[in-house]
């Protein structure tokens, strides 16, 4: 490649001096060299020095404007790609001079000089006026960039209403919290049930709130309708085995006869059996003897099988009291973890609400702020990925995300 250097008169000579022993510095935090970041806009001059023209020669075919690219780095003729983010404007023109000289095979470095001349932007995001991307300037905080974004957010349209807008919210939040009350009350009434109380008590995060009568009183009266209802249901069941039991009684007596009735039948038809085999006795009373024999040993049976039938009745019932039984528990612990589970929902809504409560007041100048709130802002920067805590104070380079949060104690 052909340089056209331009001729630059010796008398300007102190004023490019001048320039390089300022090259690079840009801005600086606290006294610290600027460090070049991505999308920052350099002006970068070549000269060379002629001694045999006792001049300057400029290089003005690579002098221009470049940008430090989203890799960090600057795309340079002759050069290609250098590192620059991260180094300061003297350390970056230091290694272009360097390797120029080695790519062009020069006796002595070109003189390069950068110098920033549009910074890369900053963002501002969060609870502030208006969120977006701002040109950055040199000794930048916090506050200032907040001051560029609006300052922190103010509702302009809440401000003219205040009454309504409080209104609104702290209306919906008192729904919620009744709610809420209703399914804690709820939840102590099932834990009684399990437990077999008669009582519903107060649940601990309901102490000294007023005006909960008439809730506790709701849940106890359907505690009380449980309760009959299962106590309803199992004495019919303990009736029905108690019937059975009798009816097992009178067939084991049944039994105790028939079978006193049936062991006389049988020594009787076997001393008659005995004089028929004699001829001593007619056929006929043989047989009626045998039918009397097997008629109680059936009326036997009879009995047998009807107290097989009501025990296997009364294990049944003692089946179904079980089955009940755990029905109920089963059915209460499931309305139970509905119930916890409505009641975390609600948690996370109240939260929320209280905070739209604190916003609102916040943002209206409202004296209607809960005295257990304290509304504070807290202050972050977004710096290659992380994030860092910061202040009003804290210095902003470009490339950093300033955020504001309006942090609310609920």
């Amino acid at each position: 490649m052909t340089l056209a250097p331009d001729r630059i008169r010796p008398r300007a000579r102190h004023l490019i001096w001048l320039a390089v022993a300022l090259t690079g510095f840009g801005t600086a935090q606290a006294g610290q060299p600027y460090a070049l970041g991505i999308s920052d806009k350099l002006n970068i001059k070549v000269v060379q020095w002629k001694a045999a023209e006792s001049e300057f020669a400029e290089w003005s075919a690579l002098s221009g404007e470049y940008v430090v690219g989203a890799d960090g780095n600057v795309n340079f003729p002759m050069v290609g790609p250098t590192e620059g983010a991260g180094h300061t404007g003297a350390e970056l023109a230091a290694t272009l001079g360097t390797a120029l000289q080695q790519t062009l095979g020069l006796a002595t470095a070109p003189t390069v000089t950068v110098e920033v001349a549009e910074y890369g932007p900053i963002y501002v995001s969060g609870d502030v006026g208006a969120p977006g991307e701002y040109k950055f300037a040199p000794n930048l905080t916090v506050i200032k960039a907040l001051t560029l974004a609006g300052g922190q957010r103010r509702g302009a349209d809440a401000v003219s209403r205040p009454e309504r807008e409080m209104l609104t919210t702290t209306g919906a939040l008192d729904v919620l919290q009744d709610e809420y009350a209703r399914l804690l009350i709820r939840r102590a009434r099932l834990d009684a049930e399990l437990a077999g109380k008669d009582e519903v008590p107060i649940p601990p995060e309901l102490e000294g709130r007023t005006g909960l009568e008439s809730l506790v009183a709701a849940e106890k009266a359907i505690l009380d309708a449980q309760k009959r209802q299962a106590q309803t249901q199992s004495r019919s069941l303990t009736d029905q085995v108690a019937l059975l039991n009798k009816q097992i009684e009178s067939y084991q007596q049944k039994q105790t006869n028939t079978g006193q009735q049936l062991e006389l039948a049988r020594d009787q038809l076997g001393k008659i059996t005995t004089l028929s085999d004699n001829g001593l006795a007619l056929a006929s009373r043989v047989a009626s003897l045998q039918t009397n024999v097997g008629d109680l040993e059936s009326r036997l049976l009879d009995s047998q099988t009807a107290t097989l039938q009501a025990q296997q009745d009364i294990a049944g019932v003692e089946r179904e009291q079980s089955r009940l039984s755990d029905q109920r528990i089963s059915d209460l612990s499931l309305e139970r973890q509905t119930v916890d589970g409505q009641i975390g929902a609600l948690q996370l809504k109240i939260a929320t609400q209280k905070g739209l409560v604190q916003e609102a007041a916040v943002q209206t100048g409202a004296a209607a702020v809960p005295t257990d709130v304290s509304p504070t802002y807290s202050y972050a920067i977004i710096r290659d990925g992380k994030e860092i805590p910061a202040d009003l104070n804290t210095a902003v380079v470009p490339g950093d995300v300033v955020v504001a949060r309006l942090d609310l104690a609920l």
